[in-house]
């Protein structure tokens, strides 16, 4: 790109930062959301119909954006630097045994060693990915015959498809006001919890691996709640997802809850929480499956002015990337 374009970008871009900080948005993560800015700020008139579809457009992303990326560096440092790869837990069942996949947020293909890398916003399994790599602990896959081993990509396949778009729906929601945003920001971390709890194996933790998966559920209903009406009235502020939904109805259709008649009830979910009631893991897996799938739903209703499942974005090799 031009040094003109550069140099634009530097003109505008304390101002985009100072925005960003008051955001809380973590310094890692800014570049991101500055392109964006920029874009709705400086950028006045186009050879595209519009500037989402600039945002979309391959010369955004592999040529524009990067020049983000490059001043976050430039002015930060190493506190540009992202402190570890963005990894969601998920489960599956390996030989009738819970185990943990840890699913990272974006893939990276070196394009030019040491200088160029793709980084890729999949909402999907990709070819590329070993699932032997995600699974842990490790074991010998090629150990298991043909047919576990394809029960198990297929496993892993949904899993990892599923946490994977809803972060995504999460991480590019718009138009919440902020007690939704901050609501938004905390459903995956109560599916976090209930993994955490459910690998314990331990019927206890197990339990209340239930009461978090039943507050992801929530909490998802209460923000396209908010997204819809802008507001989350006073009898709406409970653990009642039969009344959630049943409110939503007048302004969603086809949300299918037939599954989570499963669940225990907003009572029970209480009682899951000092251990009143005793739910094995694999009762809390089931939930949380059935849970993965209903949350993406939901979330996936949310407005979103733009959309990066699958979007790719070249950059120049950061120092933490090599």
């Amino acid at each position: 790109m031009s040094n003109d374009l550069r140099e634009h970008i530097k003109e505008h871009m304390p101002y985009i930062d100072e925005i960003l900080a008051e955001q809380n948005i973590p310094i890692p993560e800014r570049f991101f959301s500055a392109g964006r800015l920029f874009v709705e700020i400086a950028v006045m008139d186009s050879t595209f119909e519009s500037k989402k579809e600039l945002l979309e457009s391959e010369v955004y992303q592999e040529c524009v954006l990067p020049l983000f990326n490059d001043w976050y560096f430039e002015k930060y440092g190493d506190l540009a630097k992202v402190s570890g790869k963005d990894v969601s837990s998920g489960i599956v069942v390996v030989y009738g045994k819970l185990v943990a996949v840890k699913i990272p947020a974006t893939t990276i293909e070196v394009l030019e060693e040491g200088k160029l890398a793709r980084m890729t916003f999949p909402d999907h399994l990709q070819e590329s990915e070993k699932i032997e790599a995600l699974i842990q602990p490790k074991f010998d896959i090629a150990k298991m015959d043909e047919s576990s081993i394809e029960e198990l990509r297929d496993q892993v396949a949904k899993v990892v498809a599923l946490t994977r778009s809803i972060n995504l729906d999460l991480n590019m929601v718009s138009n919440l006001i902020q007690p939704a945003l901050a609501m938004a920001k905390g459903i995956w971390s109560h599916f976090e919890k209930g993994i955490l709890d459910i690998l314990t194996l331990q019927s206890e933790r197990a339990s209340i691996a239930c009461l978090e998966i039943h507050l992801a559920i929530e909490k998802s209903l209460k923000v396209l709640i908010y997204s819809k009406t802008g507001e989350l009235k006073k009898e709406q502020k409970n653990h009642d997802l039969k009344g959630l939904i049943k409110f939503l109805e007048n302004y969603e259709n086809g949300i299918d809850s037939s599954k989570l008649s499963n669940l225990p009830s907003n009572k029970d979910a209480i009682k899951l929480r000092y251990a009143e009631i005793i739910k094995e893991p694999i009762d809390a897996f089931r939930y949380y499956l059935i849970a993965l799938e209903f949350v993406r739903d939901v979330v996936s209703r949310l407005e979103h002015e733009l959309r990066i499942k699958n979007a790719s974005v070249t950059i120049k090799m950061a120092p933490w990337a090599r």
